[in-house]
């Protein structure tokens, strides 16, 4: 999984989730996907505006991919096996 933010020209902040293939078995297999947003760091100032989700194999073609977003103010996390099930 991988997990960016970025800002858009209108000022809001697009939040990115790349899936990669073991995430998508997860899935099927009835494994929910969690997505802690506290670590794309989203200050309170900050508004929303959009949400990509978007596929690869695995973390590398993942960041491949999302190479056309970054930018000198993108924030990417990698996460191989997902975020932890909320308590």
């Amino acid at each position: 999984m991988i997990k960016a933010k970025f800002p858009m020209k209108d000022g809001r902040q697009a939040l990115v989730l790349g899936l990669s293939e073991e995430n998508i078995r997860r899935m099927k297999q009835g494994q929910p996907i969690y997505f802690d947003i506290g670590q794309v760091k989203i200050q309170p100032s900050e508004q929303l505006g959009v949400v990509t989700v978007f596929y690869g194999r695995d973390e590398d073609e993942l960041l491949r991919t999302l190479g056309a977003f970054i930018g000198p103010t993108t924030d990417v996390i990698v996460v191989p096996k997902g975020d932890k099930r909320p308590t």
